[in-house]
């Protein structure tokens, strides 16, 4: 009787039921993905979506790759090059990824272990509608909320629907496989998440053996918005609502936030309007709330003695009044990572200094960047529990995100409830509660209040905070790009 009643139950819900455990799921889609022949290979895929149709050709050379993505406005790539992973934005910077998601991605480590029955993958069972499919649901602690579908006759993904932290239920379709040197591939993917701006369309065009006299795949040569030979100052004011620097374009002042929490540049479409700058395409996404994000391009702007030339920046909302200030822009990654970027809390000054520059000999303390979305993410921690924080000059307070805080031994006392926290997007509610023993730099303090978000669409992923100006404006800094090295030292 309880045998039928389960049955009835998965018929109800659109699923039969099915001998197959989902270990045995996963490893018969592996199975049938094949792998690739080692080899040289050139493929090209058309890529619509975004109010934009790019052309990508991905190059592959043994273990190296570069796939680099092209329209008519700008060209970005990313690759593979001797072990080290990389991504090249749309104005030449190129970055050292660490690919940390691949170890701490709790779907990721659950798909490579479904066995083990605290990832939480399971199988649902297999659809009753024609061509079957065979459901897989994984759901690890602290990840996403994942359906995965498997054609029943060949076990190739058909589908994944991920119900994700921005209250959006994302699709990726898998379509129009292909034999192509040992592996099957889909030579069609439809990705979308309710938003039209962000339906996207990749089509794979030709997938080729690589011409014997063609180059070794090799890294690109990163490029700088600007060069200097000794330090610059720029001027800049300190004020509790950040570190505003001036930027000049097309003659007209504005105010930017010189934030190392972006990842890259950014500009309010209303002022770009202003300034007669051209957008192109848009997308959707949810930081406090859902925003579109344009590009353009500046032909020249000014940063204090600086002069740069051709840049690209993000269109998103941002303009917002602060003590006398309209900030109307952002400086991120793009500006911080063309020199070693010194800012001192005390003296209330931003210098840059040639990329030849040692912070050591100021005795300074080093720390390990990983920089993979362009934000610098390093390990601190509360109560001796290990963390990963982003460290940012555009945030006013710190911010513990609920995972982590639920990681910590005590029960960390709310300070005040009914708290906000102004983002990009909107205001996300918070309570703001008191840690103990923060370290961070070789530097042990005693209390720190946090945000706590309630709203989980504000937190970033594999990310367990982030570390803001009030812990921030106790050191002096230097931001190493380059090196990947975030130099720190007491104020």
């Amino acid at each position: 009787m309880g045998a039928l009643l389960g049955a009835a139950v998965l018929l109800l819900v659109g699923y039969l039921p099915t001998n197959l455990s989902a270990p045995e799921i996963v490893a018969r889609g592996r199975t049938a993905r094949g792998t690739l022949t080692t080899g040289r290979y050139v493929i090209i895929d058309r890529i619509r979506g975004g109010g934009m149709d790019r052309i990508r050709t991905t190059r592959i050379d043994g273990a190296n790759s570069i796939a680099i993505v092209q329209n008519g406005q700008y060209t970005t790539a990313s690759g593979l090059y001797n072990g080290q992973g990389w991504n090249q934005d749309e104005n030449g910077l190129v970055l050292m990824r660490s690919d940390f998601r691949r170890f701490v991605d709790p779907n990721n480590k659950a798909l490579l272990h479904p066995e083990d029955p605290a990832n939480r993958v399971t199988v649902l069972g297999l659809t009753a509608t024609q061509p079957q499919e065979y459901v897989v649901e994984a759901n690890p602690p602290d990840g996403s909320d994942q359906l995965r579908y498997y054609d029943a006759k060949t076990f190739l993904v058909d589908r994944f629907i991920t119900f994700d932290a921005d209250m959006h239920q994302h699709v990726t379709e898998f379509s129009d496989y292909r034999p192509v040197f040992g592996s099957m591939r889909p030579f069609r993917i439809h990705s979308y998440d309710g938003r039209p701006q962000n339906d996207t369309v990749t089509e794979t065009i030709s997938f080729e053996r690589a011409p014997a006299d063609s180059p070794p795949v090799t890294m690109p040569v990163s490029r700088a918005l600007y060069t200097i030979d000794q330090p610059v100052v720029i001027p800049a004011a300190f004020s509790s609502s950040g570190i505003v620097v001036r930027v000049t374009i097309n003659g007209r002042g504005l105010d930017f936030l010189l934030d190392s929490g972006a990842s890259g540049l950014a500009i309010d479409p209303g002022v770009a309007h202003q300034l007669g700058l051209s957008t192109y395409g848009v997308t959707n996404q949810t930081i406090g709330g859902d925003v579109n994000i344009s590009r353009t391009r500046v032909p020249d702007l000014f940063v204090g003695p600086l002069h740069l030339h051709d840049v690209a920046f993000s269109v998103v909302p941002i303009s917002h009044y602060a003590e006398g200030s309209r900030i109307v822009g952002i400086l991120g990654c793009d500006f911080i990572a063309s020199a070693v970027l010194g800012i001192d809390f005390q003296k209330s000054t931003i210098t840059l200094y040639p990329s030849g520059f040692d912070p050591h000999a100021l005795g300074m303390f080093s720390l390990p960047l990983q920089l993979d979305d362009g934000v610098p993410r390093v390990q601190a921690s509360f109560e001796g529990v290990p963390g990963f924080f982003l460290v940012d000059t555009g945030a006013t307070g710190t911010v513990a995100y609920q995972t982590y805080v639920q990681k910590l031994r005590s029960s960390a006392p709310v300070v005040e409830q009914g708290m906000s926290l102004s983002v990009v997007g909107g205001v996300v509610p918070a309570q703001l509660r008191r840690l103990t023993d923060l370290e961070f730099g070789g530097i042990h303090f005693g209390d720190a209040s946090v945000f706590v978000p309630s709203s989980s669409t504000f937190n970033l992923s594999d990310y367990d905070g982030i570390l803001g100006r009030d812990v921030l404006s106790q050191y002096q800094l230097f931001f190493d790009y380059a090196k990947r090295q975030l130099y720190i030292k007491p104020a």
